[in-house]
């Protein structure tokens, strides 16, 4: 960093406010009371800094200020507002400034909330946003390159799209605020004071959740929206370190639940839980941003030099926690559960179980290929299939959980002979189920304990005489689950058991959730999560294992049928050089036809084919069209050989020469240019159509052409369409000139997803149940 810009000097003015922000509190903490005022306004010296240098980057965007090697390649002189502002986080340097205004703009959770925590906790949060600073100070956004492009390299077009204003900073959010309950966490073990600390981190948990899984669910919206392969998650490793770190939260407020409950229940669990989830985070970005992912995802950045201050930071916050853990271990208190399991602590005990078990198997699948380059010399990631085997298996045993947490008692009561009754009640059907489906049938050893542990689970729950008729409706949703799912044609054993289950929790938690309208709204937090939760397990589901694709060859002549809608290609609104390039067909889906408009282009920043789908959606399905290339049709065209003429009409073709060379700099695309003589009413004119050989987004072979234009008005194009090398000749296209030109050929791919519609209906309502969940334990720390 030089210092020699205004940006440079924000950071720097932050960097020792923050030294001054950690040192006064501290003294604070020690009981100089003096400190307090200097430490107050030194933090907010330090938020100002923090918010004018994301201002002044921001404005260095708006102003194309390609001095700036941040904002030259970023960005160009084509982009709107809303596409430059989004600009400022696309890349690495960006992003950690986001997050240090985020970060910063938290901290004044802890000075207004933190109560007797306040000033250990402020210490604390201090060395988190001095992550920030180091990074910022080696990984300039504001640093100068020695020559001045007339114009930016401009945005990766996969992120030129709305959600790119929108996701970035809700997931920042999330991070930034699971830095807060960090700081309480280590504060409490600080000071040795437990007893105000859970109702203070409670709401903060429940931001960290919200903002995390919004962000999540947001990004999963727009892949499926914009990158064309018909899904939205597909368990990258660099999808999952945010995934991983929304999960602990989830299972942290389930553990707060039990605290809060028994007055100090899991209290050591949730200290580590608290600290583990903003660990996670830095894990997470280790994970994405130090290059160790580059070979295994498409979302990976590349290694900048800053994997020396992620892996310090990541080691220093874990030292920081286990120390001052062993330090108190023994005087944070335990405090006795009643794991009857009738009751309600014994399903807040095992969600938390499940949530943390299943973020950490995620962890393990995720972290695959960096342990595997560490410790071998044939890096590996976990395929699609590895997640799904577990996640599934404890999807079903999650849910159970879920169908009986409502009617579980809100005191502790005692149930004579409980433990003869469980026994009785569960042995029986536990060693039947798993007798008969593993021994006898030979069914899948998973499948076989994860159906055993449900039945068994079921016929306890059942053995209990009053909740026979508590669970009625939930066992009749249980039963429609099962025979809509057998009806549809269902037969997989493990989706049976699990849309029966999930049916069964979607009914109880409405009906829970329904009584405590309108005047009890506030406790409906746990389920309408629940009951979201269940909605989009069968969205998620019946969206990917039940997709059907069918790929269709379409040409400006002849249209196609898929899945009962008529489709007709009429043209590229523009040409596949051109950005954004959109394809022109109609849809007649019986409701009258009208105009979609997929893209497909060729970006030379990318060096590859970019494509846009379009969904056309339905109340129980989403068809999904996406475009995968543009062809010739074989046998159509014009051979000429170097040297030879042709007359086509008013104009003469002469084959001059071949051209081979890269497409761009540093691009490993190939181009043939053909060289053309073109006559026409005595003036002669050179043309160079050409050919690239590239890839696409995905790695796939594509031959794109870049076609020349015959008239000034740019409406007959000449198309390379083959190169035949071994006869030093080339086919061309000429549309419109040439009798029997072949027409356009698009090729493309229709997926049609089912239900999808409960993926989001699903994830909204679990996210309203978090918002619920922050606004009542919000009110508990005003």
């Amino acid at each position: 960093m030089s210092w020699n810009s205004p940006g440079e000097l924000l950071i720097l003015c932050a960097f020792g406010m923050n030294l001054l922000i950690g040192f006064s509190f501290f003294r604070a903490a020690r009981g100089h009371h003096s400190a307090d005022g200097l430490a107050r306004k030194s933090y907010h010296t330090f938020m100002i800094c923090a918010t004018a240098a994301l201002v002044y980057l921001f404005y260095l965007f708006l102003s194309h200020n390609y001095a700036i090697g941040y904002v030259n390649e970023y960005s160009d002189s084509t982009l709107g507002f809303w596409l430059m502002l989004s600009a400022v986080w696309a890349g690495q340097e960006g992003s950690y400034l986001l997050w240090l205004f985020l970060s910063a703009a938290f901290g004044y959770v802890i000075l207004r909330w933190g109560g007797l925590y306040r000033n250990w906790a402020m210490v604390v949060y201090s060395a988190i946003n001095l992550f920030f600073l180091f990074i910022l100070v080696k990984l300039s956004p504001f640093a100068m390159i020695d020559h001045v492009p007339p114009d930016g390299m401009g945005l990766n077009p996969l992120l030129q799209d709305f959600w790119m204003v929108i996701h970035p900073p809700v997931i920042f959010v999330g991070y930034a605020s699971a830095g807060v309950p960090f700081a309480l966490c280590l504060a409490a073990l600080i000071t040795n004071k437990y007893a105000d600390w859970g109702r203070q981190i409670f709401p903060w948990v429940a931001v960290t959740a919200l903002m995390i899984g919004m962000g999540n669910i947001l990004g999963g919206y727009w892949a499926y929206k914009t990158l064309g392969w018909g899904g939205y998650w597909a368990w990258d490793p660099v999808e999952n370190s945010s995934l991983i770190p929304w999960f602990s939260s989830l299972a942290l407020l389930h553990g707060l639940l039990i605290m809060k409950r028994t007055d100090g229940g899991l209290r050591k669990t949730n200290i580590l839980l608290g600290a583990l989830t903003f660990i996670l985070v830095i894990y997470g970005t280790f994970l994405t941003r130090s290059g160790v992912l580059a070979d295994f995802s498409v979302h990976s950045f590349v290694d900048l030099g800053t994997n020396v201050y992620l892996i310090g930071f990541l080691i220093a916050f874990t030292v920081m926690t286990i120390a001052l853990f062993a330090a108190r271990a023994r005087s944070v208190g335990h405090v006795r559960i009643d794991y009857n399991f009738w009751g309600r602590e014994f399903t807040l005990v095992a969600a938390t179980a499940l949530l943390f078990i299943f973020s950490m198997i995620v962890l393990f699948w995720s972290s695959l290929p960096f342990l595997t380059s560490v410790f071998s010399n044939e890096p590996r990631a976990a395929d699609i299939k590895t997640y799904n085997d577990f996640a599934l298996p404890l999807a079903v045993i999650y849910s159970l959980m879920l169908a009986v947490s409502p009617f579980t008692k809100q005191d502790n009561f005692k149930l004579a002979s409980w433990r003869t009754r469980l026994i009785a009640s569960a042995g029986v059907p536990l060693a039947g189920a798993f007798g008969i489906l593993w021994a006898v049938f030979g069914i899948g050893l998973v499948f076989t304990v994860t159906f055993s542990i449900t039945i068994a689970a079921m016929a306890m729950y059942l053995a209990k005489p009053d909740w026979r008729k508590k669970m009625a409706p939930s066992l009749v949703g249980l039963v429609i689950g099962l025979g809509v799912s057998l009806l549809v044609g269902v037969r997989e054993p493990m989706f049976l058991l699990l849309f029966a289950m999930t049916s069964m929790a979607i009914v109880t938690n409405l009906g829970a959730a329904a009584g405590c309208l309108p005047n009890r709204w506030k406790s409906m937090a746990g389920h309408l999560t629940h009951f979201g939760f269940g909605i989009m397990v069968i969205g998620v589901v019946v969206s990917s294992a039940f997709a059907t694709n069918e790929q269709l060859i379409l040409t400006t002549e002849e249209g196609g049928e898929s899945y009962g809608v008529q489709l007709e290609y009429i043209g590229m609104a523009n040409g596949i050089m051109h950005p954004r390039n959109e394809l022109i067909l109609t849809l007649d889906d019986g409701d009258g036809g009208h105009e979609i408009r997929p893209e497909l282009y060729y970006s030379e920043r990318m060096d590859g084919l970019m494509k846009r789908p379009h969904i056309e959606r339905y109340l129980l399905n989403d068809l999904y069209f996406a475009p995968q290339q543009i062809q010739a049709a074989e046998g159509g065209g014009l051979q000429i050989a170097k040297g030879e003429t042709h007359q086509l009409g008013e104009y003469q073709l002469t084959f001059l020469a071949f051209e081979m060379g890269s497409h761009s700099e540093g691009s490993g695309d190939l181009k043939v240019s053909v060289n053309l003589a073109v006559e026409h009413n005595g003036h002669v004119d050179t043309l160079t159509p050409g050919l690239v050989y590239s890839t696409d987004q995905y790695g796939e072979p594509t031959y794109i052409s870049e076609p020349a234009f015959l008239d000034d008005l740019g409406t007959i194009p000449v198309n390379v369409e083959k190169v035949l090398a071994d006869q030093g000749a080339v086919l061309l296209d000429i549309p419109g000139l040439m009798e029997g030109s072949s027409p356009e050929v698009l090729v493309l791919d229709i997926t049609k997803k089912p239900l999808i519609v409960l993926v989001w209906i699903g994830t909204t309502l679990l996210l309203a149940g978090c918002v619920v969940s922050f606004l009542r334990r919000r009110s508990d720390v005003a």
